[in-house]
């Protein structure tokens, strides 16, 4: 199967139009219907639904889609690790929420990287779900979220706490004003939406919801408002006096988590390299 026609394939399912696809890829659109039309009569059903308006995935192309993304990504391991292969001992893929990146990750890895030069390293930011399917797939190694996910063999090891704070660019209010006034919710997870709940069962519905904490910091800085952020992202705003914690609210804590197959081939490397973290 030619890998040019998974790439063709995704990224007409990423465009949903096969002449916007062919400028991103370069090529003309007779060429995106010739891959396409190639793909499908090796798989012998239709992929797409095509009509003047937009193009979209029939059932056996939202089937196809992820195995695609597995297949190209297997392929890139592979042509990596060949082509590293005299310049580093081993490679580790790692995926890890936005925020853990934030506020642990980023540091952990830049000390990977200027003190362990044979590891090669590929990084990326996801989504809790987006990182438990590469898990179960194998397109990842190592895997960092805040609620560890129902997958069979799989070690799930506890990281840390990080503890969130209700802060706001105005001083002395008390939590019952923040969340009244310009209150961004950030959605943290389920655990965190439950004790959110149990905390503040009659606080108004917010206005603004954000899945990213340096996006609500933005807002907050720029625009005013309140939100629950990492202690450590605020911590040296709060020093400057640039943010205020909102006192009388409690403080929320998480739990961040790294999972790594039981049987991976990396697993004793993950485990000497957490134990740095």
């Amino acid at each position: 199967m030619d890998i040019d026609n998974l790439k063709t394939f995704l990224e007409v399912e990423r465009m949903r139009n096969f002449r916007k696809a062919a400028d991103n890829l370069c090529i003309s659109p007779s060429a995106i219907s010739a891959r396409v039309r190639q793909l499908e009569q090796t798989l012998g059903l239709p992929l797409f639904r095509r009509d003047r308006q937009k193009v979209s995935l029939t059932p056996a192309g939202e089937r196809f889609e992820r195995h695609a993304r597995f297949i190209i990504g297997s392929w890139e391991r592979a042509h990596e690790d060949i082509a590293l292969s005299e310049q580093i001992d081993k490679r580790l893929t790692v995926a890890g929420v936005n925020s853990l990146w934030e506020i642990r990750l980023q540091a952990w890895l830049n000390n990977i990287h200027c003190n362990a030069p044979l590891i090669g390293l590929r990084a990326e930011s996801s989504t809790s779900k987006r990182i438990s399917q590469k898990l179960e797939q194998g397109a990842i190694d190592l895997g960092f979220i805040y609620e560890p996910p129902q997958l069979r063999d799989m070690v799930i090891q506890e990281i840390g706490d990080v503890p969130l704070v209700m802060v706001s660019e105005e001083e002395n209010i008390d939590v019952d004003e923040a969340l009244a006034e310009g209150y961004i919710r950030v959605d943290w997870g389920t655990h965190f939406s439950s004790l959110h709940e149990e905390h503040f069962p009659q606080r108004p519905i917010a206005a603004v919801r954000v899945n990213v904490g340096s996006i609500a910091l933005g807002l907050i800085e720029n625009c005013g408002g309140a939100a629950y952020l990492p202690k450590s992202m605020v911590k040296r705003k709060i020093k400057q006096g640039k943010l205020f914690k909102v006192e009388d609210a409690p403080e929320i804590p998480l739990k961040a988590y790294a999972v790594y197959p039981v049987h991976g081939e990396h697993r004793s490397l993950i485990e000497q390299l957490l134990e740095t973290l």
